[in-house]
């Protein structure tokens, strides 16, 4: 477990201490996923997972598209109660089970930038008798003139993480840092040492490919399309920029390559959740955003 402490200690060992003073108060708890491939066959049932086949309901089917009926990949389930004891927040439920699903058709994977993507997804929280789950076998037409993606299976070990936000996260758009580009530099720097080449986890702070991203969960939530610099000027003359806060990174997949997982250019699928929809886990309200290089 890292520490705010010992991120303290180690910014100030960098000379970054002014940095370390202006994020320190938007600092968040994260749980950090390492993921270890296995055969799904030695995967019990209900763990969480990435890839392979969904532990679902005994009633329930594979997830598919609303509006062309093909089915969508299997991205996640994450079991709370494994992850209850690194939620140090307690943002989370303490048990049930929550399902990512991705639609990685070739004229899919929506970017979440336009209102009309939200089609292009299913999150799902299941908090009933872990006993009435069972494997379900993907569906025939999945690969099928690529529908989409089977993606091989990886068990998720956990590691809680104080971490602080990028300075590209919408949070720091009114903090001050110092006017120094050499030590701008040096806090990037920093930020590539410290960090993982491969990051998934839960809650915290996103780590962004491009720029933050919550300004741009508001707006689309409101109906606004991101797609164009309109958008972001129509949702400023609304007042929008003031809930920038009430977005919480939920779930953060990155391109994890040795499971086939690959988003673009190298990117990185993030779920976000409002504080509201987080507290009355309506986690089917979450919004997706893709990001690559």
């Amino acid at each position: 477990m890292k520490t705010l402490e010992e991120l303290r200690e180690d910014m100030s060992g960098c000379g970054l201490s002014d940095y370390f003073a202006a994020l320190a108060p938007l600092a968040k708890n994260s749980v950090q996923i390492t993921l270890n491939i296995q055969d799904e066959d030695d995967i019990p049932l209900g763990s969480s997972k990435f890839g392979g086949h969904p532990d679902l309901p005994a009633d329930m089917e594979w997830f598919r598209m609303d509006l062309v009926d093909i089915p969508m990949s299997f991205i996640a389930q994450i079991n709370f109660a494994e992850v209850a004891p690194f939620d140090l927040e307690h943002k989370l439920p303490e048990r049930g089970m929550l399902y990512f699903f991705y639609d990685c058709s070739p004229d899919g994977m929506p970017w979440g930038f336009n209102p009309e993507d939200d089609h292009g997804w299913k999150v799902y929280f299941y908090d009933g008798d872990p006993v009435a789950l069972s494997r379900k076998d993907a569906p025939a037409d999945l690969e099928e003139d690529d529908n989409g993606m089977l993606f091989g299976s990886a068990r998720m070990c956990f590691e809680a993480v104080m971490e602080l936000p990028s300075t590209e996260s919408d949070l720091t758009n009114n903090l001050d840092f110092p006017d120094d580009d050499d030590l701008q530099d040096q806090y990037w720097e920093w930020l590539d040492e410290s960090g993982s080449e491969i990051c998934n986890k839960i809650l915290g702070h996103a780590d962004p490919v491009q720029s933050g991203m919550e300004l741009e969960c508001e707006y689309v939530t409101h109906k606004i399309n991101c797609g164009t610099p309109d958008g972001y000027k129509i949702a400023k003359s609304r007042g929008l920029d003031k809930n920038a806060a009430r977005w919480n990174l939920l779930l953060q997949v990155d391109s994890n390559e040795d499971i086939g997982m690959m988003w673009g250019d190298m990117g990185r699928l993030y779920l976000w959740i409002t504080t509201e929809d987080l507290a009355a886990r309506n986690f089917e309200n979450s919004w997706l955003i893709l990001q690559c290089g």
